[in-house]
């Protein structure tokens, strides 16, 4: 097994997603929406397992990973071409109605093809910060690559390209992988409270007594030079003391 530096890690876990992870942060993309119509809505599983990781489409009637109980999410995927990374990518959002007033405010009522607009997105709140909300503010015409440039660049398709974010299986490629998948609680472990055991006390005092005091200065052990100490591990034949 060979080690991954934190940056190649992430690369790859986020590889293809949009994201602003440090409060303050920003990122100037452009919207691969020509108009309101064009955003999509999907209702997903996040899957892991050992053949892939990350959302597949829900199948409805006698889907596999409903039948398992894995949550259903209904997700906006928002695909951007990010400026500074020069790649497509999807931001993942919840759907709910505060963030589609958002969208309409900040997009769609201004602009009636955001596409040819770049647009920063700033960031306001910390990692997993339930509070944590975006300002969406139109910082210049595109003069980068117009939409169909961008599309051309990566010979890229819509709808086709979501298949990037969210996968289209069949129920038997999706039993196959579920069969792989692992069970990750970790979200669902509340904070560890230790709590002391009945009946216990500490058997240790709650004032320290020095041992030469305890015993007098003519039975002190003298300190053992351990400068040779062999540090590989190995157990070593303690020497009796001579007194």
């Amino acid at each position: 097994m060979a080690f991954k530096t934190v940056e190649q890690f992430n690369d790859e876990r986020y590889h293809g997603k949009f994201r602003i992870p440090d409060d303050g942060g920003s990122q100037d993309v452009i919207f691969l929406y020509q108009r309101k119509a064009d955003m999509l809505v999907a209702d997903a599983h996040y899957i892991k397992s050992s053949q892939y990781s990350g959302y597949v489409h829900c199948i409805g009637t006698g889907c596999p990973a409903c039948k398992k109980g894995i949550r259903v999410q209904t997700k906006l995927f928002i695909p951007v071409y990010n400026i500074a990374s020069g790649a497509i990518e999807f931001w993942d959002r919840n759907m709910n109605s505060g963030f589609l007033t958002q969208l309409d405010r900040d997009i769609f009522d201004k602009f009636s093809n955001p596409s040819e607009y770049v647009f920063r997105i700033t960031r306001h709140g910390g990692y997993k910060d339930q509070e944590t909300r975006y300002d969406i503010v139109a910082v210049g015409k595109n003069s980068v690559m117009s939409y169909e440039q961008i599309l051309a660049k990566f010979n890229a398709t819509m709808p086709d390209y979501y298949e990037n974010i969210v996968k289209s299986v069949s129920i038997n490629e999706l039993t196959d992988m579920l069969q792989t998948a692992g069970n990750d609680n970790s979200d669902s472990i509340p904070d560890y409270v230790p709590v002391p055991r009945a009946g216990y006390q500490s058997s240790i005092p709650d004032t320290f007594v020095s041992a030469s005091a305890a015993v007098g200065t003519d039975n002190v052990i003298p300190a053992v030079d351990d400068t040779d100490t062999p540090d590989d591990g190995e157990d070593t034949e303690l020497v009796k003391p001579i007194f």
